[in-house]
């Protein structure tokens, strides 16, 4: 038998002539060292040889005495240096050349020794093949029939021999390409194809008629190709392992390519069916770790008293950098963590089902997806799955469905039958060939802990950037909905389910922590502004500045701007005409904004989030850990205010901290009766009553001290006008009471209003009839102590108060010390003047008709006198004690310049 040339026969015969031809030409011409080893080389040379040559042929044309006679002695000796510079740069350029050009020069001359004996070489093979050829014989005719036969076998072997060398070759690339679209279980049947063809090359044995040496083919020894291609595919083990290994992590496969990847495992590492399932976990937990780490990294903070809590502006502990960053949208960060979420938990459920898939039965009288796969490829059992639940294309492989997808695949059909209908061995009585129920059981729900535990860490931070309730709660929303469509067991939901309360009721516990302490803070730092130490005043409060302002209505918007640009001046300027109306000045609105605002907000997210009818359990739970937080803040309040009140009444600075004070008073009124601040912080019955019980104890203290302070700088005020305001000249009679008196009751008019009350009627009326009744005593016991020289103006003004004063309710007011001081000071008059010709009642009755309207304040309010009859004008019903008569001549206490008819109509407050 002939064999057949190799290409590399081929290949070094023609190397081998072309070495003959150079050495031929060898003999005939030998070029330069430098010219064989470095052609770059060969121009500097040959430039240098051409100028040097040049510089001689200059020189050997000089003759000695020529030149002495041409030129002077300074040329001669010129020459002679150049000529000499001359000789010294070839002597060192011979020396560079001779040192660079040395090693060149032997190592060419034993390359041309070599080629020499390399050419006899070849000389002295070919002769031994001519003689070789020469001397065989013309085979016999009769030979001929046989050699024809076993020509015919020789070619059969030769297709099939070159069927397996054509698979090893087309492997490599094909191996790639199933790895890289994820075909592992692909991958891994061709290889071990593979490794079947490479045995069968690789091992033969000389007792088997069928072996390639008995056919006359030394595989080993002719075709070295086979053993060299095996090494490059006997690499793809280690990466079709690793890669499929990495491709567990993928969570977004179907069950039937995770159990062609774990089978890969099973198969070509031979691990046991459990091991495959703990390296399947392993690498979903990686995922999972994978995930929540690119999260962005958590910045914990700290309150003031160094424990960790919420910050002011809506974060909880270790609020986010994301969460903290302007340049991120709320609904953008919602949008961030809603979907990092339900990617980790579809992690979960898809990594529990898809196991469940595998390796657990799906009917009664089927085995798991994994075992059906393996039976399939078993060699004794039969090739033909059920055909109720057929397996999917992509598992029921066979070595016909791999040789189909390889190039040149009719090609293959030479290979022998047992190599066609190879399948991977598989032991399916073996242990490690299936997984137990109570294996699976216990591992799935170790990992399930396992993964609960990072959500729960990843929920509780990744909710940490979320700062509303309603974001929060819209998250809620959408675990819940994943939940009941996740596909886990009954037990798993309700873990789950109750890992995502957990995490929402804390989130929104601190949500609102937070955002009581935020108003806490607020409300502390504006409470500051009035104390002593800050030294801000606080405002007044004027019926005629407060109430009888008109405030500048916004402009239109631009034409085409829409309704949106009008909206936000609209609102501005709606509540500014509703703090207005409800008597509330700038200041003592920027205070209650700052508990009402507050308030609303929760009210605002309890009244969400109980809408929810899923939520009933969640919500109690969220509401009892609240409660007392409302508790807590509602006490701050009211000793928040207490502990401003006493270092107000301590203060130096009477009038300026009774200002302060009054403030505070309107404060704690509007915020225990007017305010919805108590109905919105959701406080039981209990702690809003002991709140307002707070709250009126204060307000009464701080109107006791008020009164004390006004009835005290009120009587101070009343007798300094009493020394200097006179009887006028010329008024004969004493008609009403004294312009002292009068100056006294619109301080004490002007200071009721001054108070704010004017939207609380009953504090105001109580407030006034006590300060009335005070001031009264007090005049009483000032009268009775003082002069009595003028005891006719005196008389009158007892008996204007007592006007004032019957104008009250019995129970409002007493009068009994008027009543005595009257009937004295009657007495007395009467003794020295006789009887008087007008009566004080009358003259007191006319006079509180003529200034009802100065002493407002000072007088019940309408709404507790009689009701206007019907038919009655306007004026009887605004002017509810009376009248006056117009033809009345009004005898002034003092002399009074004539005023102007317009007069009237000026708008004149009195500070």
């Amino acid at each position: 038998m002939a064999r057949r040339p190799s290409t590399v026969s081929v290949a070094s015969i023609g190397s081998i002539k072309s070495l003959a031809e150079l050495s031929h030409s060898t003999l005939t011409f030998a070029p330069s060292p430098s010219a064989l080893k470095f052609p770059h080389s060969v121009p500097f040379t040959h430039s240098s040889s051409v100028q040097s040559t040049r510089v001689q042929d200059e020189n050997a044309d000089i003759d000695p005495d020529e030149l002495f006679a041409k030129c002077t002695i300074p040329e001669v000796r010129a020459k002679q240096i150049q000529l000499r510079s001359d000789a010294e740069a070839k002597q060192e350029e011979l020396r560079v050349m001779v040192g660079e050009r040395y090693r060149d020069l032997l190592q060419a001359s034993s390359s041309i020794i070599s080629m020499s004996k390399s050419a006899k070489h070849v000389q002295k093979a070919f002769q031994e093949t001519k003689d070789a050829i020469a001397s065989q014989q013309q085979p016999s005719r009769e030979n001929r029939t046989s050699d024809v036969g076993k020509e015919d076998s020789h070619l059969q072997t030769l297709q099939v021999l070159s069927a397996h060398i054509k698979l090893l070759l087309d492997a490599p690339e094909h191996l790639w390409r199933l790895i890289e679209r994820e075909k592992y279980f692909h991958a891994t049947w061709l290889f071990m194809l593979a490794r079947v063809v490479h045995r069968a090359l690789s091992h033969d044995d000389d007792q088997d008629e069928e072996s390639w040496l008995n056919q006359g083919i030394n595989v080993a020894e002719q075709f070295p190709l086979i053993q060299r291609q095996w090494e490059t595919i006997s690499h793809f083990r280690s990466q079709i392992v690793h890669r499929a290994t990495l491709s567990l992590r993928t969570y977004e496969k179907s069950p039937e390519d995770t159990c062609a990847t774990i089978l890969t495992l099973h198969i070509l590492e031979s691990k046991p069916l459990t091991d495959t399932l703990t390296t399947y976990l392993s690498q979903r937990t990686r995922t999972m770790h994978m995930l929540v780490s690119k999260n962005s990294i958590i910045v914990p903070t700290a309150t003031p008293n160094g424990t960790p809590t919420t910050q002011t502006n809506g974060h909880p502990p270790g609020a986010s950098k994301l969460a903290q960053s302007k340049g991120a949208p709320p609904n953008d960060r919602l949008r961030e963590v809603k979907s990092s979420l339900l990617i980790l938990v579809e992690v979960i459920s898809r990594t529990v089902n898809c196991a469940r898939n595998v390796f657990q039965s799906q009917r009664p009288m089927q085995p798991a997806l994994a075992i059906r796969v393996l039976e399939q490829m078993h060699i004794e059992s039969p090739a033909i799955s059920d055909p109720e639940t057929p397996l999917p294309s992509e598992l029921a492989l066979s070595t016909q469905t791999i040789l189909s997808g390889l190039p040149s695949s009719s090609y293959f059909g030479l290979l022998p039958p047992g190599i066609k209908s190879y399948k991977p061995y598989v032991e399916l009585s073996s242990a490690s060939s299936s997984v137990p129920g109570h294996f699976l059981d216990d591992k799935l729900r170790t990992w399930f802990d396992q993964s609960c535990s990072i959500l729960r860490d990843s929920l509780d931070r990744w909710l940490l950037e979320l700062d509303s309730v309603k974001s929060v709660w819209n998250v809620r929303s959408s675990l819940r909905i994943w939940l009941l469509q996740s596909g886990l067991v009954k037990t798993e939901q309700t873990a789950l389910d109750t890992v995502f309360e957990e995490a929402i009721r804390k989130r929104v516990t601190a949500i609102w922590t937070n955002t009581i302490y935020r108003a806490k803070e607020l409300f502390l730092k504006a409470l500051s502004s009035l104390t002593p130490s800050s030294g801000v005043v606080a405002e007044e409060f004027s019926p005629l500045n407060s109430i009888y302002v008109s405030h500048s209505i916004p402009p239109p918007p631009v034409t085409g701007s829409g309704s949106a640009a009008y909206e936000v001046s609209y609102q501005n300027y709606r509540a500014a005409l509703q703090s207005q109306l409800r008597g509330r000045t700038p200041r003592l609105q920027t205070f209650l904004n700052i508990l009402e605002e507050s308030a609303a907000s929760l009210q605002k997210d309890y009244a969400r989030i109980s809408s929810d009818q899923s939520s009933k359990r969640l919500v109690c739970n969220l509401v009892a850990a609240y409660l007392p937080e409302a508790k807590a803040f509602c006490s701050m309040i009211a000793d928040a205010l207490a502990s401003t009140t006493d270092k107000l009444m301590n203060q130096p600075d009477t009038a300026r901290a009774m200002r302060n004070m009054i403030f505070l008073s309107r404060v704690a009124i509007e915020v225990s009766l007017a305010s919805p601040f108590l109905d919105n912080i959701g406080c039981d019955e209990v702690v809003a009553l002991e709140f307002r019980d707070k709250i009126g104890l204060l307000f009464d203290r701080i109107i006791n001290r008020w009164k004390e302070h006004t009835i005290s700088s009120t009587i101070s005020v009343h007798d300094d006008d009493a020394k200097f305001l006179y009887i006028p000249l010329f008024a004969s009679l004493v008609t009403g009471p004294s312009p002292a008196l009068m100056e006294s009751l619109h301080a004490l008019s002007t200071s009721l209003h001054s108070l704010g009350l004017t939207h609380h009627p009953s504090q105001l009326a109580s407030i006034a009839s006590s300060l009335l009744s005070l001031f009264i005593d007090t005049f009483t016991r000032v009268v009775l102590n003082g002069d009595t020289s003028q005891n006719v103006q005196i008389l009158n003004d007892a008996t204007f108060l007592r006007c004032l004063a019957l104008a009250w309710p019995p129970e409002a007011l007493e009068t009994s010390s008027l009543d005595t001081l009257i009937a004295a000071l009657q007495s007395e008059v009467q003794s020295s003047r006789g009887h008087l010709q007008l009566d004080p009642e009358q003259a007191a009755k006319e006079y509180l008709m003529r200034t009802q309207m100065l002493l407002s304040a000072l007088v019940p309010p309408s709404s507790s006198t009689q009701p206007a009859k019907e038919g009655a004008d306007k004026m009887s019903a605004l002017l509810t004690y009376g009248v006056p008569g117009a033809d009345t001549t009004f005898l002034p206490a003092v002399e009074l310049a004539k005023v102007s008819t317009r007069f009237p109509l000026l708008l004149v407050e009195t500070r």
